[in-house]
């Protein structure tokens, strides 16, 4: 892939991993239940960009997304960037090593590792960082089996955007 495709589709797989995360405020679910749907529409567009633009540009997008999500103020802490990111890391670099052998070990690899390794990271940046009980609670919640789901379903659309792109002779 030349310099100027590659550029330009990391440069849009990457506009769509944002505007996936600009639509907090128009999917209010209950609970668990907003998060679900746009963790699922992220690691969709993640596992996606790992394949369409190969490691390099799915790493990229996983860098820059959660930096872009801390500006929107969707990361409440600096300091959650840099795990939302390796977090992003791990999904991408799983799925685009097993994508082309086997796209169920792709999901599901990638969606446990994403999730136990955000779970890990998170636990220890709160016992370093001291967050209140209350909050800490509420985040070690929200790193650890909802990731795991996100990455599943999200894998799971992947694999059907990247079937489709490929039968239209896009991907």
């Amino acid at each position: 892939m030349n310099n100027i495709k590659f550029l330009t589709r990391t440069a849009l797989l990457l506009a769509v991993t944002v505007v996936c995360q600009m639509l907090r405020p128009f999917i209010t679910l209950p609970g668990l239940g907003s998060t679900l749907v746009i963790g699922s529409l992220v690691n969709a567009s993640l596992a996606v960009s790992s394949v369409v633009v190969g490691l390099w540009g799915g790493i990229i997008i996983s860098i820059i997304a959660p930096i872009i999500a801390f500006m929107q103020q969707h990361i409440a802490f600096v300091w959650m960037v840099p795990i939302v990111a390796a977090g992003n890391l791990v999904l991408v670099v799983i799925y685009s090593r097993f994508y082309q052998k086997n796209k169920w070990m792709a999901i599901g690899l990638s969606a446990f590792v994403k999730a136990v390794a955000l779970y890990l990271l998170v636990k220890t940046a709160i016992s370093i960082v001291m967050i209140p009980e209350p909050a800490a609670k509420t985040m070690s919640l929200m790193f650890s089996w909802p990731q795991f789901i996100t990455a599943v379903a999200g894998g799971f659309l992947a694999s059907l955007t990247l079937k489709i792109l490929k039968e239209t002779g896009k991907a």
